[in-house]
């Protein structure tokens, strides 16, 4: 967007004039970084700060004492804090979106930081035109008016590298989410859901392959929820120059027999699924407001397994979320033992504020047991991935490799010139593996490898 309206991008900070921070806020400790890393930036550079942490800190008390301006936007401050229709926004009116309405967020960090310009949210991507003409950038008055939705952006400003070495592109198919997890920020900080329509999908996927990527990844909170996914993989899949299409993050329940022949029988179509499972309990599940039962989740499992192609399976695990006792833990470790993950996301439990398990819910399990139950499931994952890793010796499995690491080795004959250069990334089905002697020119092609051996969590190839 802001290369459409006539700024350039560089790689590095001593370069720029502005840097801008996207942010994560899933986590607490992601927010926490913020100012330390805001104290890296010389006081001579503009800072700009947006994604999730900006929105979830909208101040509807602000919105409210500005009564003038807030009385003709009522109809578009919804329950949740949510700010809806900016498009039609005019420049004088850009104060009263920006910065101020972010408080105490943006009166804390811009006493602290006053080089801090500008705090926006990712949806108000489409607005940068007006804002950046507001803060006084020249600005040409017809690119403002170039997109009014932020699901409109096209593929020709895809936020994202156009490296023509880097062979992955993600593309996301929906924003925001209304499935309200009762520990999930994320409607808070996204919004509620907005479908991008397959004609958008399709172009930009052939976007990115006319830039020679070839790995696509479809993006969403709930992918699979979109009304039309299995539309979608189909149409992406017709495209020749797709060799691996990925997707994350599906849901159990949102899952049919379509989608599941479709993984059968589409080789194209990665033989693995990140499916965030969190509990192994239906008491947690239920007041985590999942929507499904640890039995649903089982029949996934059991559907997938069943298939006569291979599937590699991974989670996310909470632990520690509110009344979770040694019983409902004991559950969770059960499932894991049932459905045999390849790798295992574990986070420890910590309430984030506007959800409902931060209203409503106590944190009444100690760190101490947090760290214990995360500790077990580490273990225990590092079993079964060493016991599923095992049976890919001898597979050969369709790898691309990224990026290389030199070591200096011992050699008591000859210690200045003893290197040892290995190869790294993924396989089709995800999992991390090691080469030696890979022939350089091939970075970043998909090539055939002979898995010859394997450890936890990690293949070696040739």
């Amino acid at each position: 967007m802001l290369k459409n309206i006539g700024f350039e991008q560089t790689n590095t900070i001593d370069d720029a004039d502005i840097v801008i921070f996207d942010t994560c806020s899933v986590r607490q400790k992601s927010e926490d970084k913020i100012t330390w890393k805001l104290t890296q930036i010389p006081k001579d550079k503009k800072i700009w700060i947006t994604g999730c942490m900006v929105q979830h800190n909208l101040s509807k008390k602000k919105l409210e004492k500005m009564w003038e301006l807030a009385k003709k936007w009522a109809i578009k401050l919804k329950k949740w804090n949510f700010i809806w229709n900016l498009s039609d926004i005019k420049v004088e009116e850009i104060p009263f979106i920006i910065n101020e309405v972010y408080s105490p967020l943006w009166q804390t960090l811009s006493q602290k930081f006053p080089n801090l310009e500008l705090m926006f949210r990712i949806d108000d991507v489409h607005l940068l035109p007006k804002i950046t003409k507001y803060l006084g950038y020249d600005v040409n008055p017809n690119d403002i008016k170039k997109l009014e939705n932020y699901v409109d952006l096209l593929p020709s400003v895809a936020n994202q590298t156009e490296n023509e070495n880097i062979k992955t592109a993600y593309v996301p198919i929906s924003t925001g989410c209304n499935q309200f997890c009762s520990y999930c920020i994320v409607p808070f900080a996204r919004g509620l859901e907005q479908y991008r329509n397959i004609e958008d999908i399709v172009n930009e996927v052939k976007y990115w392959t006319d830039k020679w990527k070839e790995e696509i990844v479809l993006l969403w909170q709930i992918v699979n929820k979109h009304p039309k996914f299995y539309e979608i993989l189909i149409e992406v899949l017709k495209n020749p120059k797709v060799k691996w299409l990925r997707y994350t993050s599906p849901y159990p329940t949102y899952y049919n027999d379509k989608i599941f022949e479709l993984h059968e029988k589409e080789e194209r179509l990665c033989p693995h699924i990140h499916i965030p499972v969190q509990s192994g309990s239906n008491k947690i599940l239920k007041l985590m407001n999942r929507w499904y039962t640890v039995e649903q989740f089982k029949e996934f499992i059991d559907k997938i397994r069943s298939l006569k192609r291979d599937i590699s399976i991974t989670t996310d695990i909470i632990v520690g979320f509110t009344d979770e006792t040694e019983e409902d833990f004991a559950q969770t470790v059960d499932l894991v033992k049932y459905s045999r993950f390849d790798m295992i996301y574990t986070g420890i439990y910590s309430p984030r504020p506007n959800t409902k398990a931060y209203k409503t819910l106590k944190d009444n399990i100690s760190k101490e047991e947090k760290h214990k139950r995360w500790e077990t499931l580490n273990n225990l994952l590092y079993d079964i991935s060493l016991e599923n890793n095992k049976k890919e010796i001898w597979k050969t499995r369709k790898t691309m490799i990224v990026w290389k690491k030199t070591n200096q080795t011992n050699n008591p004959e000859n210690p200045n010139k003893s290197w040892n250069t290995v190869f790294y990334w993924y396989t089709d089905n995800f999992k991390n593996i090691e080469l030696e002697n890979f022939d350089e020119s091939k970075i970043w092609e998909i090539v055939e490898v002979e898995i010859k051996d394997a450890i936890a969590l990690k293949l070696f190839g040739k």
